[in-house]
């Protein structure tokens, strides 16, 4: 998986309407609530195998923070 698709995994997840990138602070799209922390959490340990600290969470804004905490090397 690459990045940009990792970005529309996280738009389907989140049922956003507006483009997902890099760059997007999820956690200020319309759709993003207390529940969404933790599907994205959950998102990420099903494809990545990788479980992110949900206090090490609350410091990731961007969808690319996300993919720093998830590492590069998982991505194409």
């Amino acid at each position: 998986m690459n990045v940009e698709q990792f970005c529309n995994l996280l738009k389907d997840e989140l049922k956003e309407q507006s483009t997902v990138t890099p760059e997007t602070n999820f956690k200020e799209l319309e759709n993003y609530g207390s529940l969404s922390a933790v599907l994205v959490m959950q998102l990420v340990e099903d494809h990545f195998g990788v479980k992110i600290n949900p206090r090490g969470f609350r410091s990731i804004t961007t969808v690319n923070e996300l993919v720093e905490a998830i590492g590069r090397e998982k991505f194409d």
